[in-house]
């Protein structure tokens, strides 16, 4: 009899604990719905509106499918972790940093040196496109309208005059940020790109004169396609610590003869590459001009070789202001 109600009450204590385990997990369940729902309540602002280019794009979820008209769009994905949604990329870049290889090696690339034809771009698919004002035309991907009338949004890269970090590549940033619904990893981007930019800044705010700069992207023989003072290029100049000698003209590039840059002797000449031309090239260009002999940049062979997508409006641009910092002040980077 003893032993028949020891058992019983054995049973009985397990049986409390098992119910009191399946009431704590039940309760733990319950709160981890609910802490997710909050999560995902608080993350999402939908619909969301956003100004762009003339037109109001309205999202009433995240997108799933992306076209990235140049790659320095599908690498803001990646660096926003979106990548999974990119149906496509094209104009594929040199000297892709290792991060991007890897995070973009599953996504198919649509056309290399060029935007794809209206019939591969279809045929992927997209809800959304994303890129500059040139990609939006008869020869780029199409016109806004049309990608409209095709049911696909068109997101262009746009800046006000004079293009900074702020309103060329922080507004994209946050902007995509709200289209994906992803704005804690915008604000964490934006914040890591400036600490980098104030890491630099730190390092040269001592310097009392700046260097006279000479960005150039391309020469011919009667003149040379420069930064005009109201790119991006010429913002990253003033960020690390240079003064942009064409600073004074209001163009994004512009094409100056070679006397306007004898005249304006620049202490250093970034040499802004891209598209299968190397910095070396441009070097050739240079120094092959008997005019530029007694330029003090070269003379001194004061060259610094910049990729483009360094110094342009992308998620590289923090990279970029070291590239020219380090450069224009390289004992202070010792």
């Amino acid at each position: 009899m003893k032993k028949s109600l020891s058992l019983i009450m054995l049973l009985i204590t397990v049986s409390m604990i098992v119910i009191a385990g399946c009431s704590t997990m039940n309760n733990q369940e319950k709160n981890t719905v609910e802490n997710s729902e909050k999560t995902n309540e608080s993350n999402s602002s939908y619909p969301v509106t956003i100004e762009n280019a003339g037109q109001s794009l309205t999202f009433e979820k995240a997108p799933e499918r992306v076209y990235g008209a140049y790659q320095q769009e599908a690498e803001l994905l990646a660096e926003l972790d979106l990548q999974d949604k990119l149906v496509g990329y094209s104009m594929i870049i040199k000297n892709t940093p290792a991060e991007y290889k890897e995070k973009l090696q599953d996504v198919p690339i649509l056309s290399e040196n060029s935007y794809p034809s209206k019939e591969v771009l279809l045929e992927a698919d997209p809800e959304i496109i994303i890129g500059s004002e040139r990609s939006f035309n008869e020869n780029g991907v199409g016109t806004i309208e049309e990608l409209n009338d095709l049911g696909i949004d068109a997101y262009v890269t746009e800046s006000e005059k004079p293009e900074t970090v702020e309103n060329m590549v922080y507004k994209e940033i946050e902007e995509i940020s709200q289209i994906f619904g992803v704005e804690d990893r915008g604000d964490a981007l934006i914040e890591n790109m400036q600490d980098e930019i104030d890491e630099v800044t730190a390092k040269i705010e001592a310097v009392d004169e700046p260097v006279k700069v000479l960005l150039m992207s391309g020469g011919e023989s009667g003149s040379a396609q420069v930064a005009g003072g109201n790119s991006l290029d010429s913002h990253l100049i003033e960020l690390a610590g240079g003064e942009n000698i064409f600073a004074d003209e209001e163009e994004y590039l512009l094409e100056v003869s070679w006397e306007e840059i004898v005249e304006r002797d620049p202490d250093v000449i970034v040499t802004s590459y891209c598209c299968g031309t190397g910095p070396e090239d441009l070097e050739k260009v240079i120094e092959s001009n008997v005019s530029l002999q007694d330029v003090t940049a070269v003379k001194n062979e004061n060259y610094i070789a910049a990729q483009v997508e360094d110094t342009t409006g992308n998620v590289r641009v923090a990279k970029g202001v070291r590239i020219l910092a380090e450069g224009f002040y390289p004992d202070l980077f010792d």
